[in-house]
């Protein structure tokens, strides 16, 4: 891939084929979440669980939100930041994605 010389950069990522890999699903949602306007709604989802640890069965146990997991369909896009790791995981799923220089 042409963007290993560029880490540190953003880049817009855009789904261009149906993902038929469960890794590949797994992979790009944990790369979108790293955008701002996708993870939104978790973000906002967190503002409302208060910290409240009590003991449950024996251990500390605190309510976190529920994981957001995204429709990735074809089409959808998000902008990243690029460290070295994400250039990797980029190259993973090359054949499913488009990257442009955001």
């Amino acid at each position: 891939m042409a963007l290993a010389a560029i880490p540190g950069g953003k880049f817009k990522v855009t789904i261009i084929k149906s993902l038929t890999r469960d890794a590949a699903v797994k992979t790009l949602e944990r790369l979108f979440m790293g955008d701002t306007v996708t993870a939104g709604p978790i973000v906002q989802r967190s503002a409302n669980f208060k910290a409240k640890p009590k003991r449950r069965g024996g251990r500390i146990w605190t309510k976190r939100p529920n994981k957001l997991h995204l429709d990735l369909v074809t089409g959808t896009s998000a902008t990243i930041r690029a460290t070295p790791q994400h250039v990797r995981d980029l190259g993973s799923v090359a054949e499913f994605i488009e990257v442009t220089k955001a």
